[in-house]
């Protein structure tokens, strides 16, 4: 692949003395939906936080548009154009839903653009422009996810990261949920998604890439991997899939 927006070359990553990913390896391109699934603890939301630059790799290589990140700082990596949606959303609860979307537009880059990337948001998300006023903290999950995900498009990223958008939420808000990551990808946003929803979340998927006790075991498009049989048998039959997860 030539000149991916974010390339992961063999990264290891743990937590103290206890070691999390081994050897992980993969690349997203620039306008695709990249999936990571796999089950509950296998390191999905470890992967993430590492390319946020809340966990630093001991071994292997991290680049995004074409240049080492595995040095930089949370706060760095937004600057640089990655926007993470993380799991339970990470909303200001005590602040109104306008205040949170200002929030994130925190970044120089972003801080410029603020007011036209507001009215972009609203127009996305029409709830949001109802609930303006409202505390984040008194809307229920499915809205405050739209949130979430909008207050990180403020930023303008390159790269959106989402931990677990559906985690929670009733099934037609999932369905909601993955209605506005569509809709994302059709404007051409580049998105990593982890996701225990794994129908969903290959049905949405350009390629993907599945982790099991925390190294990648397949890699291929969202169709070939729907289609797989080891992926039924693995996952699709699997109720209770939900929960924490590393």
């Amino acid at each position: 692949m030539a000149n991916p927006l974010l390339s992961v070359v063999n990264i290891n990553v743990g937590y103290g003395d206890a070691q999390v990913l081994w050897d992980v390896s993969f690349q997203v391109e620039e306008g695709e939906v990249f999936s990571i699934i796999g089950s509950n603890g296998a390191g999905k939301s470890t992967i993430l936080r590492t390319l946020a630059g809340f966990l630093r790799p001991s071994s292997g290589k991290l680049e995004f548009l074409g240049s080492p990140i595995d040095e930089t700082s949370p706060v760095g990596m937004v600057n640089l154009g990655v926007a993470l949606v993380p799991e339970g959303r990470g909303l200001f609860s005590g602040l109104t839903v306008l205040e949170n979307l200002e929030l994130g537009a925190f970044s120089k880059r972003s801080r410029a653009l603020k007011e036209e990337s507001l009215a972009s948001m609203l127009s996305l998300f029409p709830i949001l422009t109802k609930r303006k006023g409202q505390l984040a903290g008194k809307m229920s999950g499915g809205e405050q996810q739209m949130l979430a995900i909008a207050r990180a498009l403020m930023s303008r990223p390159k790269l959106l990261m989402l931990d677990e958008p559906s985690l929670g939420l009733a099934p037609i808000v999932v369905k909601t949920v993955f209605e506005t990551i569509a809709t994302l990808k059709a404007k051409g946003v580049t998105i990593l998604l982890v996701e225990q929803n794994i129908h969903q979340a290959l049905r949405i998927a350009d390629r993907a890439c599945v982790i099991k006790t925390g190294r990648v075991t397949m890699t291929g498009t969202g169709k070939e991997l729907l289609a797989d049989p080891d992926i039924h048998r693995a996952y699709m039959g699997l109720s209770g899939m939900r929960g924490n997860h590393a």
